[in-house]
């Protein structure tokens, strides 16, 4: 059952890098370059966040924001690395892939719960 399972999450490590990849991309250019790309099309969360204090603004924007940045940068190393070798158990970087995963996950559903437009 173990075995399936880490066949299934190394099978799935190529879907997570794409989307992990062009979700990096769609920040770069929407974000950070302000330019418009084919990728606007996968759209932009607007958080609104007013009901928090400015100081916890900063936190969110900037502190969470470059955290998710270095996380998916991260991700993006970390999946390929993963992928050359043939464990046959989970790795120690596989255990923090797995943890960035989760964590880029809840802030993902979070900053969607925080748009209004959802």
């Amino acid at each position: 059952m173990k075995n399936k399972l880490l066949k299934v999450w190394r099978f799935l490590l190529p879907f997570f890098f794409v989307f992990f990849l062009i979700h990096l991309l769609k920040d770069i250019t929407q974000d950070i370059l302000m330019i418009k790309t084919p990728l606007d099309i996968f759209g932009d969360a607007k958080e609104d966040l007013s009901f928090l204090s400015p100081a916890f603004q900063k936190i969110y924007l900037y502190g969470l924001g470059s955290l998710s940045f270095i996380t998916e940068v991260f991700i993006l190393y970390a999946i390929p690395t993963v992928l050359r070798k043939k464990e046959n158990k989970i790795s120690e970087l596989e255990k923090w892939l797995i943890a960035s995963i989760v964590f880029l996950a809840i802030f993902f559903i979070i900053a969607t719960l925080l748009d209004p437009r959802f």
